[in-house]
C-alpha cells in the first residue's frame, strides 16, 4: 500500500547546523536542522557523506582517544619511549621516514580511495627502507631545530632513556634513537599552537557536540602533502582539525586565479580558472525558488530562517518578474505606475524599505484598493531618496529630515543596498571617526564638553559599524527611533 499511495523511495533529510538563528543562538553555540534533499541528487549527496566519513574516519577514532585520554599521544605514556622515526611521523603526520621516498605506485594506489589499509604497505616499505638507507635528512633536521628551539627544547634518548645532545657534524641517521613520549606531548602543546586539536565540547539544541561529530576533518597544517607530494599517515598523526565556512570560501573561491581546488584539480585552463562564491549560491536558489512561485514560507522554511522577511533579502527578481504573478486588477493598477514609482513599488514588495510612505502605501492599498494605493505611490515616488550610507524612504518633500546624513544615528528607516559606493562611504567614514576618537583619548580634556563630545564621536562610530555589519536590504536599526516622526512631533508641539 505504501508504494500506491506514498512515496515509492525513502525520504532523505540532511541533518545540519543552521545560522542566524536569533535568540537560539544567544543560547546555543550549534542549532541543529535538517534539510530535505531531491531524490535527484539523494544518491550523489548520501555517497558523498559516507566516502567522506571513511576516508576521515581514523581521524575521528584519534579525536575520541585524545578526548577520553587527555593526551595527543594517547598511544603512549609519559615515560614511553618510541623511536625517532616514529616521534617524528606522529608530530608532523609525514610517513616517509627513510632517504628512500614511497614508490610511486603505492602513492597512487593508497590515493585512489585513501584506504587506510595501504598505509600498512607504506610502512612495511618505509621500515625496510629505513634498515638499509637510514632516516631521511628531514628527520634529522626536525629534531635538530628542535633540540635548539627557544621555548621547549625536546632532545633525543638513547635506549636508557638518557638523553643525548647532537653534534652539528654528528652522523645519525642510522643510530637507533628515541623520544620520551612526555617530552613529546610538552614540545607540541608549547611551539604548535594552530596545530592543536580543539577537544571541548560545544552546546546543541540535543546534547553536546565535539570535533568528532563534524563531518569534514582533515590532518592540521599538513602542508607538504601539496609541497612535497607526501602522504600524510593519517592514523597517527596527533592535529586533527574541521573543515571551516572560510576554508569552505577559500577552497571554492580561492584566491588571484579562481578557487584553489578549482586550480589544483581543473582538466584544461579554462577550468582551473572557475571561482565560486558558495553565499551566491543561496541567493540563486532563493531566487529562483520565488521565480517558480513556491510560497514564501516554504522557501523560509527550506533556508531555516526565522521569518519570510529574511527570504525577501535573498529576493533578487526584476519587477517584471514581480509583476508577472500579481492578480490581474492589481497587475492593471501598476501599469500606471511611472519609473521611479515602480523602483519603490519593487522596494516595497520586497520588504527591503520602511518609512511613512510605505506604511501609508499598505493603508491606502489595505482601504482603498490597489488604484488608490498606486495613484498614492507615484505622487509620492520622489520620497524614495538614497543617501550615502543606505536609502531612506520619506516625505523629504513634504517634511525635510533635519538629521539629513545622520541616518546611522539609530534611525529605523536606514536600509543597506548592495552599492560599492556606499560601502566605501561609511568605511571611510568610520576611519575617520576611529581616528578622530583616537586622537580625543590620546589628549584628554577638563573641559565641560569634553566627554559630551567623545560619546557622540563613540555613538555615532557604534552606529556606522551596525551599518557595515548589515547585509543588502535589511535594515540597520529595526528597533531604532522614528527620527522623522519625533522631530515632527516635536515640531508640531
Amino acid at each position: 500500500m505504501i508504494g500506491k499511495y506514498g512515496p515509492n523511495r525513502p525520504d532523505f533529510l540532511l541533518h545540519h547546523f543552521a545560522e542566524k538563528q536569533g535568540q537560539d543562538a544567544r543560547r546555543f553555540e550549534f542549532i541543529e536542522k535538517v534539510q530535505h534533499v531531491p531524490a535527484l541528487l539523494s544518491s550523489s549527496i548520501t555517497g558523498s557523506i559516507a566516502r567522506a566519513r571513511s576516508i576521515t574516519d581514523p581521524l575521528r577514532v584519534t579525536v575520541k582517544r585524545q578526548r577520553q585520554s587527555g593526551r595527543l599521544f594517547p598511544d603512549f605514556q609519559a615515560d614511553d619511549l618510541l623511536t625517532w622515526t616514529d616521534a617524528y611521523t606522529r608530530m608532523t603526520g609525514m610517513i616517509r621516514i627513510s632517504v628512500e621516498d614511497v614508490p610511486d605506485a603505492l602513492k597512487r594506489k593508497y590515493r585512489q580511495n585513501y584506504d587506510n589499509r595501504v598505509l600498512n604497505e607504506i610502512r612495511a616499505h618505509q621500515s625496510h627502507a629505513l634498515k638499509a638507507s637510514g632516516a631521511s635528512s628531514r628527520v634529522n633536521d626536525y629534531f635538530r631545530r628542535a633540540q635548539s628551539n627557544t621555548k621547549q627544547s625536546l632532545y633525543l634518548r638513547e635506549a636508557d632513556g638518557r638523553p643525548i645532545e647532537l653534534q652539528p657534524s654528528e652522523r645519525v641517521s642510522k643510530r637507533n634513537l628515541f623520544v620520551l613520549a612526555g617530552d613529546m606531548e610538552k614540545f607540541v602543546r608549547t611551539t604548535m599552537p594552530t596545530k592543536l586539536p580543539d577537544l571541548r565540547l560545544g552546546k546543541s539544541t540535543s546534547g553536546t557536540f565535539g570535533l568528532k561529530d563534524r563531518l569534514f576533518l582533515f590532518p592540521g597544517r599538513a602542508r607538504a602533502e601539496a609541497a612535497h607530494d607526501a602522504i600524510i599517515d593519517l592514523e597517527r598523526y596527533f592535529s586533527v582539525q574541521s573543515m571551516s565556512t572560510q576554508d569552505l570560501e577559500m577552497q571554492l573561491s580561492g584566491d588571484g586565479e579562481g578557487g584553489r581546488l578549482f586550480r589544483r584539480y581543473g582538466e584544461t585552463d579554462r577550468f582551473k580558472q572557475i571561482s565560486i562564491n558558495p553565499h551566491s549560491l543561496r541567493h540563486l536558489q532563493n531566487t529562483e525558488l520565488f521565480r517558480q512561485g513556491v510560497a514564501d514560507t516554504i522557501i523560509t522554511k527550506r533556508f531555516n530562517r526565522r521569518s519570510t522577511a529574511q527570504s525577501y533579502v535573498y529576493d533578487h527578481r526584476t519587477l517584471a518578474e514581480h509583476l508577472d504573478e500579481m492578480e490581474p486588477q492589481t497587475l492593471k493598477a501598476a501599469a500606471k505606475l511611472g519609473e521611479h514609482a515602480r523602483r519603490a513599488f519593487d522596494l516595497i514588495r520586497g520588504q527591503k524599505i520602511q518609512g511613512p510612505v510605505v506604511k501609508a502605501f499598505i493603508r491606502i492599498q489595505q482601504e482603498s484598493g490597489d488604484e488608490a494605493a498606486f495613484d498614492y505611490l507615484n505622487a509620492e515616488a520622489g520620497a524614495l531618496h538614497f543617501t550615502p550610507y543606505g536609502f531612506c524612504l520619506n516625505s523629504f518633500a513634504a517634511s525635510p529630515c533635519v538629521k539629513h546624513l545622520e541616518c546611522f544615528n539609530s534611525c529605523n528607516h536606514l536600509a543597506r543596498t548592495d552599492s560599492p559606493e556606499e560601502q566605501r562611504n561609511l568605511e571611510t567614514l568610520k576611519d575617520r571617526y576611529e581616528l578622530h576618537i583616537g586622537r580625543l583619548k590620546a589628549r584628554p580634556s577638563p573641559a565641560p564638553n569634553f566627554g559630551a563630545q567623545l560619546a557622540h564621536a563613540e555613538e555615532r562610530l557604534a552606529g556606522i559599524r551596525a551599518a557595515l555589519a548589515e547585509v543588502p536590504g535589511a535594515k540597520v536599526f529595526p528597533q531604532g527611533s522614528d527620527l522623522h516622526v519625533s522631530i515632527g512631533d516635536v515640531r508640531n508641539g
